[in-house]
This record gives C-alpha cells, sequence and structure tokens, in this order.
C-alpha cells in the first residue's frame, strides 16, 4: 500500500491582506441585505395587515369643502322651476378596518375614521325635460372646474349623473328617478382619518 502524500494546507489569509478585506466587505454586504430583507418582510406583513392607510384631514376643512360643491350647484339651479329646494346639513358615516385586520374587526367602526356627505333635493316633483337642463348644466359647470364624469345613465324614466374629483377623489352625483321625483344631489366624500375632532356647526 503506497502512503499518499498530503496538499499542504492553505494558510489562512493574513488581516490586512486584500483577500481578508474581501471577505470582511462581503461579509458586511451580505449583513445589510438581510437586514434590508428582514425589513421589507416585515413592512410587507404589516401592510398586509393593516392594508392601504386613509387619508388624513382635517374633518371641518373636508366638511367646507363639500359645502361649497353642494352650494354652487345650489347656486347654479336656483331658477323658477327648482324653486322649493331643501338643503341637507353635513353628516357622517363610519369607516371599518382594511387589510386582513378587518377580519378581526369587521363589525367595529375604526375611530377616527369617517366619510363626509350633504346635499340638496328640490321639494317638488321635477319634469323630465328641467331635469335634464339641469343635469346638463350640472355637468358642464363641474367639468369645467376640474371634476371627471364617472358614470351618466339615462332613460325616460330616470338620469344619473356621477363625477368624482381627481384631487380629493370627492364625488358628485346628480339624480331623477321620474315624473313624480324631485331632483337629488348628493356630495360627499371618500373615507379619511380625522387629524382633529369632528364637531358640526353649532356644538360646542
Amino acid at each position: 500500500m503506497t502512503d499518499t502524500a498530503s496538499a499542504p494546507a492553505t494558510p489562512p489569509a493574513s488581516p490586512g491582506t486584500p483577500e481578508s478585506r474581501r471577505g470582511a466587505i462581503r461579509l458586511v454586504i451580505l449583513l445589510f441585505v438581510g437586514l434590508a430583507l428582514v425589513i421589507a418582510a416585515c413592512l410587507g406583513l404589516q401592510r398586509w395587515w393593516e392594508g392601504e392607510p386613509y387619508r388624513e384631514a382635517d374633518p371641518h376643512a373636508v366638511a367646507g369643502r363639500i359645502q361649497d360643491s353642494a352650494r354652487s350647484s345650489y347656486d347654479l339651479l336656483a331658477r323658477p322651476e327648482m324653486s322649493g329646494l331643501g338643503w341637507r346639513d353635513v353628516h357622517t358615516s363610519v369607516c371599518y378596518y382594511r387589510g386582513m385586520q378587518y377580519l378581526s374587526h369587521y363589525d367595529q367602526p375604526e375611530e377616527g375614521v369617517n366619510s363626509f356627505h350633504t346635499g340638496w333635493a328640490t321639494k317638488e316633483p321635477v319634469a323630465r325635460a328641467d331635469a335634464v337642463t339641469a343635469v346638463a348644466r350640472l355637468r358642464e359647470r363641474l367639468t369645467a372646474d376640474g371634476w371627471s364624469v364617472s358614470s351618466e345613465r339615462s332613460g325616460r324614466d330616470f338620469l344619473e349623473l356621477r363625477l368624482a374629483h381627481p384631487d380629493t377623489a370627492d364625488y358628485f352625483t346628480a339624480e331623477w328617478n321620474g315624473a313624480r321625483s324631485p331632483l337629488h344631489v348628493a356630495v360627499g366624500t371618500e373615507c379619511v382619518r380625522m387629524t382633529t375632532e369632528w364637531k358640526p356647526d353649532g356644538e360646542g
């Protein structure tokens, strides 16, 4: 049996040599990459759990904005055939948790998050010809002010115009549902996280 000469072991790189420096740099890079992956995974799980965050807004500014939109349409259509307009106050609706956390809070509104809506309606029914004219005037004015038509329907016994504002995501609707129907206008917002407490006008 013939003895085989063992190959000489490669001596470890001495500190300060190019090989040791490259090894240290690779280790640091791997640590940073690993840390970045962990952070990204945690943020992804958080977004998966919480969902897309609600836009933050001052509720009084939001309420004032939709009141202005409703009032400008009110003023635009304040004509004899539209007499008897009935104004509505600003109201809020609850909003719910987003993301997977909704499953554990499906019947529980999220505190501090609300949508806002207001509008007006004629107190008396409106003839179809007058409703067509009114809706056309609203469409012309609002699109000139930057609103975009999201849907529009028309029939013998119904009219519907829906618009959205690209900057605020506010919505505007005008509806008429037949010869015995008033003309309804509604303006509202998507859900927003309120940055201050909401106190309607007249409340302390």
